[in-house]
């Protein structure tokens, strides 16, 4: 269904807001009841996943852990094998999503979004990269029919590629609407390798053989322009297609030609 290849789990979030620290994986990981390896293993933390850091370390045999929350429980980390940065909870207003400039955005909650797995990074602003991708998927020109879509999206990469959540910032349909993925603030699972430097926005589509409709492509430049005029984006950004960057026909032919027209390119 998607030709896009994404990093092993990225996490998403109804909305996004600041809290404390995540200790983030830099490759998979036990997570255990108690510091050190004797200790029971309660999950396995992948690439990229994160959890709450709840602000303690452990030294066992000259080796340090990190203690995390884990579904209301405690958690240990050993701490090699993560990297503590700001992160990104569920729950954010919609004033934080809604940018001044910005075409309306359909919220995750308006949707109907599962719930992320896990707590996932915050992406520094500004970034240097936007990149274009298609689903690579059947198309859609009513929201009822766009709505569809993007839980058959959220449910593929969930279910069928054992992702934490749909990787992309955001989503647009040919009905002309913006679809809220993982939003502005937080880092995604969209283009391999530069998830912590970019924003992705993927049209609902496959766009080899045409471009997207106008009501698709004003949505896809007015987000790029919003991202700019409210410093998510740099003002020297590259704006780019997924097959520049990864092994991939995203965004598809005819929509890679169209964006390469653009300023930024």
């Amino acid at each position: 269904m998607f030709s896009i290849i994404l990093t092993l789990l990225g996490l998403v979030g109804l909305h996004y807001v600041k809290c404390t620290q995540c200790a983030c994986a830099t490759t998979n990981v036990h997570v255990r009841d108690g510091p050190g390896l004797s200790h029971t293993i309660l999950t396995i933390l992948f690439t990229d996943q994160c959890l709450s850091y709840k602000g303690h370390r452990q030294t066992v045999n000259e080796t340090s852990w990190v203690n995390v929350d884990y579904h209301g429980h405690n958690g240990w980390i050993h701490e090699g094998f993560v990297t503590l940065s700001p992160c990104v909870s569920s729950n954010v207003t919609n004033k934080q999503l809604q940018l001044p400039g910005c075409p309306k955005i359909i919220t995750r909650t308006e949707w109907g979004a599962r719930d992320p797995i896990s707590t996932y990074r915050k992406l520094h602003h500004p970034v240097k990269y936007m990149f274009i991708h298609h689903g690579a998927s059947d198309f859609c020109f009513t929201r009822t029919d766009c709505i569809q879509m993007m839980k058959n999206y959220q449910t593929y990469q969930i279910d069928f590629l054992g992702f934490t959540d749909i990787g992309y910032s955001f989503v647009v349909g040919e009905d002309g609407n913006v679809y809220e993925a993982r939003g502005w603030d937080a880092v995604g699972a969209h283009t391999y390798g530069y998830n912590d430097v970019g924003l992705a926005i993927c049209v609902i589509g496959d766009f080899t053989n045409r471009v997207p409709n106008d009501a698709a492509v004003n949505a896809v430049k007015q987000m790029i322009a919003c991202g700019l005029s409210n410093g998510k984006l740099s003002n020297t950004y590259l704006l780019r297609g997924a097959r520049d960057v990864e092994t991939t026909a995203s965004p598809g032919e005819k929509l890679y030609d169209l964006i390469k027209t653009w300023p930024h390119y």
